[in-house]
């Protein structure tokens, strides 16, 4: 062999034994040792003191987590027979990441429409969204799927909340390409929808009702024919996914909250998205009071489900989706574009609301949670500008209550309804501080977000958003291993000679901020590296 082919060869080699460290025997129980950090709670890092120890089972299921004594525990367990994997120094083990909400039938345009309106006849659906879903069918859906599949887990995406399309075939190619795959964990819906959608991809409600239920059937069947252990949290389970408001009759929600109802489903939706949507539903839905209630009114804000943005809440609707158990996706690289607003994340934390974050995928323009990450941070950020008294974004009212002009939205008969007015309204408390003389302290206690913070949002809060939080989201002892190997290794993360900031919090703040999917190792669902 040639010196030329021996630098290669020998990089090969070291991969390869690096993968195969990485990968423990199918069914046997192994340990991992090493920088083992998950994020419980906002404001709350374990893990990056000393070396931890996590023992899972031959089924999955993590056994114990040694956070003091792990190199004793590790030898003891090596002399016993058990497989111990050791990562490196700047290597970390961190849960795996939970996207609340991701489009995966929007895949093929992800990176653009961004640029445009939500909702006008050349906007975001009109152009993008509902071509491509409805090109989707059994023959064309798989490979966009697959591909989507591959980019989660490629980013350390471990479970997510997935919309297919309004095609029952097309969505059932989901489910095969998951279970396939092994992963991601995946609540996945078809789509509902009856009216103001393009003619070809709008359903009958009677139809949709019927491809509804069918698809929860074969979905729970697919799951139940995995025979996964007792108490796991499923491998793919469907969830009743009304679009939103605009395209769905009275008669179709109806439907749809009872069959929430008969098979026990998980629930998805838009909720306070856009000013456009807002006041589009308020002429639909005139007699209730906001979007919220005409969701509760139908069986629709159930435990458990889940509105995704919810960025221009009207008074009440907040304490609306906690009394009925109802969690939020932070979609904030979305809500950039479309919103013009942010999410008050910790302080709808505070109230009890349960947040995770989504990539919103393609209204996101990446795959990655990191991303969605350091957007949760920067839009944390936004909160915390000092505004001039009666200044706002977008569509709320100042703390003189009037209206803003520029936030007015048209609904189709020209002019806003009363509920639209009423809509443009923020829950008081949970939005921008409009009073100047706010000082700064105050407003970081109300609004910030750490880097950490943003972790515990693709992990923890995730999982109880989901209702997955006894199962998933972190490493404790009787939870599932999903969970993903971190090496801070260059090019992204470099490592100096003499350099400074080398401790591992610093080593994880660099993959928090720089890292992408060139620096995930191993992924790890229910204890089988995918």
């Amino acid at each position: 062999v040639g010196s030329d082919l021996s630098v290669p060869r020998c990089l090969w080699t070291c991969w390869l034994a690096t993968q195969m460290a990485l990968s423990p025997p199918a069914g046997t129980t192994y340990a991992v040792l090493g920088h083992i950090v998950d994020a419980p709670q906002l404001d709350v890092v374990r893990g990056l003191d000393e070396p931890s120890l996590v023992v899972v089972s031959g089924s999955g299921e993590i056994e114990s987590v040694h956070r003091a004594g792990a190199a004793d525990a590790a030898a003891s367990l090596e002399a016993s027979g058990v497989t111990v994997i050791r990562l490196g120094q700047r290597d970390f083990l961190v849960p795996g990441f939970i996207d609340c909400h991701v489009h995966a039938s929007q895949w093929a345009y992800m990176g653009t429409g961004i640029d445009r309106p939500l909702m006008a006849d050349d906007g975001f659906l009109a152009k993008y969204a509902f071509p491509a879903e409805s090109a989707l069918n059994a023959q064309t859906a798989g490979e966009v799927y697959r591909a989507a599949i591959d980019d989660m887990l490629r980013n350390g995406t471990t479970t997510a909340l997935v919309w297919g399309s309004a095609r029952l075939d097309a969505s059932e190619e989901y489910v095969k390409a998951v279970v396939e795959r092994g992963g991601p964990r995946s609540l996945i819906g078809k789509v509902s929808m009856d009216r103001h959608c393009p003619e070809g991809y709008v359903e009958t409600t009677a139809q949709s009702l019927a491809d509804t239920e069918a698809f929860v059937l074969r979905t729970k069947a697919a799951n139940d024919a995995l025979g996964l252990p007792a108490g796991s949290p499923p491998l793919v389970a469907p969830a009743i996914t009304p679009r939103f408001l605009p395209t769905c009759t009275a008669e179709l929600l109806r439907g749809l909250g009872a069959l929430a109802e008969k098979h026990d489903c998980f629930v998805q939706s838009h909720l306070s998205e856009s000013c456009d949507e807002l006041a589009f539903s308020s002429s639909l839905f005139p007699g209730f009071r906001s979007d919220a209630a005409a969701f509760a009114a139908f069986g629709l804000l159930r435990r458990p489900s889940l509105m995704a943005h919810c960025v221009h809440l009207q008074p009440g609707e907040a304490e609306l989706l906690l009394q009925h158990g109802c969690a939020m996706a932070h979609c904030p690289t979305s809500n950039f574009f479309f919103a013009k607003e942010a999410l008050p994340v910790r302080q709808m934390l505070q109230l009890g609301v349960k947040v995770g974050l989504g990539t919103d995928v393609a209204g996101g323009y990446s795959p990655a949670m990191l991303v969605s990450l350091r957007h949760a941070v920067l839009a944390s950020k936004t909160l915390q500008f000092r505004r001039a008294k009666g200044c706002v974004f977008q569509c709320g009212v100042g703390a003189a209550g009037a209206l803003s002009p520029q936030r007015e939205c048209p609904v189709p008969s020209g002019q806003p309804s009363k509920r639209a007015r009423a809509t443009a309204a923020r829950t008081e408390g949970f939005g921008v501080d409009f009073d100047a003389a706010a000082d700064e302290a105050t407003l970081r206690d109300r609004h910030n977000l750490s880097h950490t913070d943003g972790l515990h949002l693709a992990t923890q809060a995730g999982a109880d958003a989901l209702g997955f939080g006894g199962s998933l989201g972190s490493f404790d002892a009787g939870k599932r291993f999903d969970a993903v190997v971190w090496a801070a290794e260059g090019p992204n993360v470099r490592c100096y000679r003499g350099g400074v900031a080398e401790e591992p919090s610093d080593l994880l703040h660099k993959l928090l901020t720089n890292g992408d999917d060139r620096n995930i190792k191993a992924v790890y669902i229910g204890g089988r590296r995918v």
